[in-house]
C-alpha cells in the first residue's frame, strides 16, 4: 500500500494551489511615488518570513518566480519576471524596475501586484501569492532665473537701484505664489526687497522688477547679490522650492565738485569802460561813447 501512495504521488498532475490561507512572503515596496515624464526607479524586497514544522518542510522553498504587474498607462522597462531556484526561510530577494509615468496621469494613483510562485518541498503542486501595490503620479516644477540686471551699476550710499531679471519654469506643473526677494548685507535696514509673481506657468517667461534701497553708511566697494525665487510645488506643500542666482552692486562715494565764483558781468575791461565813457562826456558833452568790439 506504501508503494501505491508513492506511486500515485509521483503520477499526480502538477498545478497551482491559489488562496492558500498565509502567505510566506513579506513585501516592501521604495520608490511608489512617481515623477511624470521621468524612468522612476522602483525597489521590491520579498522576504520568505513563513516556516512551517511539518515532515515535508525544510524552510526552503524551491522553483521561485516573482513577476510584477503594472496597469496601464504606467510602463516599466525591462524584464517583469525573476526566477530563484532556492529561497531560504528569513532570506530576501530585492529586484528594482524603472517605470515611467507620462504627464497626463499626474494627480492620479495606480494598484498593480507582485505575484510570487513557488514550490515547497514535499509538495506537488506550486503555490501562487499576489501582493497589491500601489503607486502615486505627481508633477515636478523647474524654476531658473536669468538675465538678471542692476541699474545703475553703481551707486553712492544711501541710494538705490532696480533689480529685474527673468523667471522660467521648465518643469511640467505651474509653481503658485512665487516671490523674488534680493539678499544682500548692503541693503538698508528696515526696507522690503520683494516681489510678488504668483503663479508661474510651464514655459513662460515671468519678468520681475524691484527697487533696492542701500545703507547710508555703506564703505565703498563691490557688494554681492543673491536674487532668490521661491515657490510652492502643489504637490509638495510643505518644501517650498527655492532657487537663487548672484549679481553684484558697486557702492562709491559721490565725486564733489568745487565752487567757481561767478565774476560780474564784462569783468574789469567793462567797468575801465565806464570810466572813460564818463570823462569822454565830462570833456567833449558827447552823449556817449562807442563800445569797443572785438
Amino acid at each position: 500500500m506504501i508503494h501505491a501512495f508513492v506511486m500515485l504521488l509521483l503520477l499526480a498532475p502538477i498545478g497551482v494551489a491559489e488562496g492558500q490561507s498565509s502567505a510566506r512572503f513579506g513585501l516592501a515596496v521604495t520608490g511608489q511615488t512617481l515623477t511624470a515624464g521621468f524612468n522612476n526607479n522602483v525597489t521590491m524586497t520579498a522576504t520568505y518570513s513563513y516556516y512551517s514544522k511539518t515532515a515535508f518542510s525544510s524552510g526552503s522553498l524551491y522553483d521561485v518566480d516573482l513577476a510584477v504587474s503594472l496597469p496601464s498607462p504606467l510602463h516599466m522597462l525591462g524584464d517583469n519576471r525573476w526566477h530563484y531556484d532556492l529561497i531560504r526561510t528569513k532570506e530576501s530577494v530585492a529586484v528594482t524596475i524603472q517605470v515611467y509615468a507620462p504627464t497626463g496621469a499626474i494627480g492620479e494613483s495606480y494598484d498593480g501586484s507582485v505575484t510570487m510562485t513557488y514550490r515547497e518541498l514535499g509538495e506537488i503542486s506550486y503555490t501562487e501569492e499576489t501582493h497589491s501595490i500601489s503607486f502615486s503620479v505627481q508633477g515636478w516644477i523647474n524654476l531658473a532665473v536669468y538675465g538678471i540686471q542692476v541699474t545703475p551699476a553703481s551707486v553712492s550710499p544711501g541710494g538705490n537701484a532696480t533689480v529685474s531679471g527673468n523667471v522660467l519654469n521648465s518643469g511640467n506643473i505651474a509653481a503658485y505664489n512665487a516671490s523674488v526677494t534680493v539678499e544682500s548685507e548692503a541693503l538698508a535696514l528696515g526696507t522690503s526687497a520683494s516681489v510678488y509673481l504668483g503663479e508661474v506657468d510651464i514655459n513662460i517667461a515671468r519678468p520681475f522688477s524691484l527697487l533696492v534701497y542701500f545703507g547710508e553708511n555703506l564703505t565703498e566697494g563691490t557688494y554681492p547679490l543673491t536674487v532668490k525665487v521661491s515657490a510652492i510645488d502643489t504637490e509638495r506643500p510643505s518644501s517650498p522650492y527655492i532657487v537663487q542666482q548672484q549679481s553684484q552692486i558697486e557702492i562709491k562715494q559721490p565725486v564733489v565738485q568745487p565752487s567757481i565764483p561767478r565774476q560780474s558781468q564784462g569783468g574789469a575791461v567793462a567797468i575801465l569802460f565806464e570810466i572813460l565813457r564818463y570823462i569822454y562826456r565830462l570833456f567833449f558833452g558827447l552823449s556817449d561813447l562807442p563800445m569797443p568790439t572785438g
